[in-house]
This record gives C-alpha cells, structure tokens and sequence, in this order.
C-alpha cells in the first residue's frame, strides 16, 4: 500500500508556497508523489497517510487560514502526525531562527491536540515589493520605515532539500 501524501501550505507572497514545491519535487526524486494545495483548497484529508505543513510566520504569528486549516481539519490531524516547516527569519541570525521556532511553538500550543513529527524552521524572505494587502499600502507611506530594510531571501535550499529526504525516509517504509 502506498503513502497517500499531503503537502499543505499558506502563503501570502509565494515564498512558503515555492518551498513546499521543492519539498514535492524532492519526494518525487525518491518516487514518492504529494498532492500540494494551499491550505484553504484542501478539501479533505481522509485517506492522508503523510502530511507535510507548511507556513509563515508574519510578526510571529501564523496567517489566519493557517489557522482556519487546522481547527477545520482537526479530527484528522489528531490522527495525524504532520511534519510542519516554519519560514521566519530573513536575517541569518541563530537568535532569529530560534526567537521564530518559539513563536512557532507558541502558535502550536493553541492546538494541545495537535502532535507534529517535527518542526524545521527555515529563512525567509522578506521583500516590501512583495507584501501583500494590506501590508501593501505601507510601500506607499511617505518617510515608510519598512522600505528601508533591504531585501532578503535567506531559504536554504541545500537545508529544504536534506529535511525532505529525511521525511522521505520516514515516510517510505509505509509507502
């Protein structure tokens, strides 16, 4: 029998969404296949024997369909045990990445019911060209603090590429 896998992420200016790609992409280096959706077009997750979570943290907190998504689908996940990878920081800082596994794990602790596989926080993105509405109109601010910081995109593709193969690891045996 083989693994029916889900790969669902929220994103707002794509970069959660291309990471959740590569992480599909690597599965199917493998010969594993997921199913990818962003999390307010999975409609069902019955007959998910693998699923693999992905979000942003935006001033530490997760996006609201995030949250939408999980309180949705609850007694499937309770049955489930999802890997879950976190975009957060966008300056390669061992603080930053640690301050945004806390807040990761703060957000989680609001679902007592839900019990990840693991949890990997990786580097952002940051671009003010990039944010979505609302956070938009701030670009056009006059004296606007946010365009000063300059661009970054900190994802670790090589680090992305190595913790897809070790849930692949873990997931082909049941496959």
């Amino acid at each position: 029998m083989s693994a029916s896998i889900q790969i669902a992420y929220a994103t707002r200016s794509g970069s959660t969404a291309e990471v959740a790609e590569s992480i599909a992409a690597t599965l199917r280096e493998v010969g594993l296949w997921a199913d990818l959706a962003a999390v307010g077009k999975v409609e069902s997750l019955q007959g998910t024997t693998a699923l693999i979570l992905g979000a942003p943290l935006y001033m530490g907190k997760f996006p609201r369909d995030f949250h939408w998504f999980l309180g949705h689908h609850r007694s499937a996940l309770t049955h489930l045990h999802p890997f879950c990878f976190v975009l957060g920081p966008t300056r390669p800082e061992s603080a930053d990445f640690e301050e945004a596994r806390k807040q990761a794990e703060q957000e989680f602790a609001h679902y007592q019911w839900l019990h990840l596989a693991g949890l990997q926080v990786f580097g952002g993105r940051w671009d003010v060209n990039l944010l979505p509405f609302p956070f938009s109109l701030a670009r056009r601010l006059p004296f606007n603090p946010l365009a000063k910081v300059p661009g970054e995109d900190i994802r670790d593709w090589s680090a992305i590429h190595d913790w897809s193969l070790t849930i692949a690891a873990q997931i082909k045996p049941a496959a």
